[in-house]
């Protein structure tokens, strides 16, 4: 697990298996203008993993869907400490995919109230 506020590669969803389990039936929520899916697991290697979307359908240049995707990276970041300790203490496997789903290019401040909402519902939540 990291410690302190980085984003390190072993807390990013790579597995095809665990993308297309995200994208398939599982638990989900809404808080504007992120739609997110959660998998919550017992493991005996707690950790908590998540997948950042912002669709091509309303984003159809890259360098637009790199800064939201940005802006969700950091603002997870700086709000994932309360959950990561959640899930080590409880023994639990975390997996979440963050899709942002509005049309409109949000300011930072939105996104993250978003994020810090989503994170809290999951922590309460498990």
């Amino acid at each position: 697990m990291s410690v302190g506020n980085s984003f390190p590669s072993c807390e990013r969803v790579k597995s095809r298996t665990t993308v297309g389990r995200l994208f398939g039936d599982c638990d989900s929520g809404f808080a504007f203008p992120l739609k997110y899916k959660l998998i919550v697991e017992e493991s005996t290697s707690p950790t908590v993993e998540v997948l950042f979307s912002v669709p091509k359908r309303f984003h159809k240049r890259a360098n637009r869907r790199n800064l939201l995707k940005r802006r969700m990276r950091e603002s997870y970041r700086l709000a994932k400490a309360p959950l990561i300790a959640l899930a080590k203490e409880r023994g639990l496997a975390v997996r979440i995919a963050f899709i942002y789903i509005t049309k409109e290019e949000l300011p930072y401040s939105t996104i993250n109230n978003a994020t810090t909402r989503i994170l809290n519902e999951i922590a309460r939540g498990c």
